[in-house]
């Protein structure tokens, strides 16, 4: 795997709604740096974090209480829409602007395409209403990642890895030895695996009270270039749908700088929807399975950076999901090069 370009023109998971306030918050987002902030009215908006004078970060200014955004190194002024209103205690008025770039907050989420702006299809994004379903409960956060996006994607593409890096927690044998159905719908890549009368790993015996044998579902969903949706029931041996423990797992794999991800996750599920305590259980499970693969892929990204020349990789029928989630990036990112790139930011 060689590719480490990053595809703009998509949607990825830019921050949690309740990360962005009247504060400036500076992240990286595919190599550029974005400054999020939310105007008066709450509605919130990012812009490229370099102020079109000398390129000091925006971010590192401040924003007043009509939503007017002041670069704190030379007073340059933007409104809400992004252009320069002036220069603060100066007459001149520059004719400049800010890269503003498209949003959608939805179901607590934030989320923003990088690349053409009359590109972005809202149409694309996941069905994510169960982050807001009051019949669901869940927790959400984000985790640094020294690694590539790349790699975080072939993780969730091959789950067969449980059996192995997560065998306290979420993974056994059955999930090793069991194979998967792969379908590809356009950029879209899914998978199905179907565990029947298995041991119940020790995290669903916890969380969900079972003993074994136990049905164990995962359905997963890779919407490029950077979001995962995983489906999972579990349930004692025998029961029929709609019966038994649901659960879902959103994550954002949102490149930020250079080899860097943010690690953006939620997990949620539909029983028990009150009990605290097995949500901060579910939670510490999550951040512990989490830090595992943190592990694991700042390892392997180690192994791919010191290896330009590409050694030859070895491939079984288990990777077919991941390698057809790594075509589809790959073919992104072609035709966005053949049509030219990105626009260009906003600049006068």
């Amino acid at each position: 795997m060689t590719l480490t370009q990053h595809v703009r023109n998509g949607w990825y998971l830019g921050a949690w709604s309740d990360e962005i306030g009247r504060t400036l918050k500076q992240r990286w987002i595919t190599d550029i740096p974005v400054c999020f902030y939310r105007l008066p009215d709450q509605t919130v908006t990012a812009v490229e974090d370099r102020c079109p004078h000398r390129k000091y970060p925006l971010s590192l200014g401040h924003l007043d209480d009509d939503g007017t955004l002041q670069c704190d190194y030379h007073g340059y002024r933007f409104d809400g829409q992004g252009v320069c209103v002036g220069v603060a205690e100066q007459a001149d008025k520059p004719k400049a602007a800010l890269r503003r770039f498209p949003l959608v907050e939805r179901d607590d989420a934030i989320w923003i395409w990088p690349g053409d702006p009359e590109l972005a299809d809202e149409g694309l994004l996941p069905d994510t209403s169960w982050l807001t379903d009051p019949n669901w409960t869940h927790v959400h956060g984000v985790v640094p990642l020294k690694a590539r996006h790349l790699l975080l994607l072939e993780n969730l593409l091959d789950l067969t890895h449980e059996t192995f890096l997560h065998p306290s927690s979420i993974g056994n044998a059955a999930v090793a030895a069991t194979p998967i159905d792969v379908t590809v719908d356009g950029d879209r890549v899914g998978f199905s695996r179907r565990m029947i009368g298995i041991e119940a790993p020790p995290f669903y015996e916890k969380s969900c009270g079972l003993t074994s044998p136990v049905d164990r579902w995962q359905d997963g969903d890779f919407y490029p270039p950077g979001v995962f949706v995983l489906n999972i029931r579990v349930a004692a041996t025998g029961t029929e749908e709609p019966d038994g423990f649901h659960m879902k797992v959103l994550y954002g794999m949102t490149p930020g700088r250079g080899n860097e991800t943010h690690d953006f996750y939620a997990l949620g599920r539909d029983y028990l929807i009150d009990d605290q305590e097995l949500t901060r259980f579910q939670h510490e499970q999550q951040l512990a399975v989490m830090q595992e693969d943190v592990d694991a892929l700042e390892a392997q990204e180690i192994m791919y950076a010191t290896d330009p020349g590409g050694t030859a990789e070895s491939s079984i029928k288990s990777d077919l999901a991941a390698l057809r989630g790594r075509r589809a990036v790959a073919k992104m990112l072609t035709r966005e090069q053949q049509a030219g790139g990105t626009r260009p930011r906003a600049s006068a």
